[in-house]
């Protein structure tokens, strides 16, 4: 049975969870817990981002600062979450894409073929 500790809201939860939980089910209860929509959590764990974006169709989306996988919902112990760190729950104020360009003084040199995905997140906050 893990024990999570979550940093939400500039409080710590613990959560005792069944060993067969999933991260969706813990978004589950953090939704329930602090108001937060599932859709606009992201969690922190390690060196790792995870949303459940609803654009995803309830897939899981873990980015790690380089790479971008997108799977089936998985039990924490797959996603090595065994409650030895704790998970930090932000969130998401917005999103956007954003053109990729280079130049100085008004003139572009250069401009990409694709386009830089940005996300504003908020951890920490609290409610006012």
């Amino acid at each position: 049975m893990p024990r999570i500790e979550v940093v939400i809201n500039k409080k710590n939860l613990i959560l005792e969870l069944p060993a067969e939980t999933k991260l969706g089910d813990v978004m589950d209860v953090l939704s329930r817990e602090e108001g937060i929509d599932v859709s606009k959590q992201v969690l922190l764990f390690g060196c790792q981002e995870f949303r459940k974006p609803p654009f995803e169709e309830g897939k899981i989306v873990m980015y790690d600062g380089e790479e971008r996988l997108v799977f089936e919902d998985k039990l924490l112990s797959e996603l090595n979450m065994d409650g030895s760190e704790p998970l930090v729950c932000g969130e998401l104020q917005d999103e956007w894409l954003e053109e990729v360009k280079w130049g100085a003084f008004g003139h572009t040199v250069y401009e990409a073929d694709y386009l830089n995905h940005r996300e504003f997140v908020i951890f920490n906050g609290g409610k006012p």
